[in-house]
């Protein structure tokens, strides 16, 4: 499996799958870097992507780069979030062997940091 194929399975789970990650490759130790949060092990990945992905409510690759085992997609979403609006950021996912070993999330997260901090009031 190339490190698109393997990135398709990733993108799968979030556009149609509510961020359910139980079926793709990801390695144990795989580590996250986000502007929210980051993690060390793909348990923890896995669980936030579920109660995230329940609020997703659009999901759009626009864009994807393969560069070696590293794939750059630029990616539209919104979340049920009141206030939020449409978040473009860009990720690069580090596949070794058909699994997903790192990944890092860049976008400006001050308004979802915003709009969550405000619906917790």
């Amino acid at each position: 499996m190339t490190a698109l194929e393997t990135v398709a399975l990733y993108y799968d789970a979030w556009q149609n799958k509510h961020g359910d990650l139980s079926d793709v490759p990801l390695a144990e130790t795989f580590e996250f870097i986000g502007p929210v949060a980051s993690f060390d092990n793909a348990e923890g990945y896995r669980a936030m992507a579920r109660e995230a992905g329940a609020a997703v409510t659009s999901f759009d690759v626009r864009r994807q780069f393969v560069d070696g085992t590293t794939v750059c997609s630029i990616i539209d979403w919104e979340m049920a979030i009141p206030g939020l609006g449409r978040l473009t950021s860009a990720e690069l996912l580090e596949v070794k062997d058909g699994v997903i070993v790192r990944g890092e999330l860049i976008y400006d997260a001050e308004g979802l940091r915003r709009a969550m901090a405000d619906s917790r009031r």
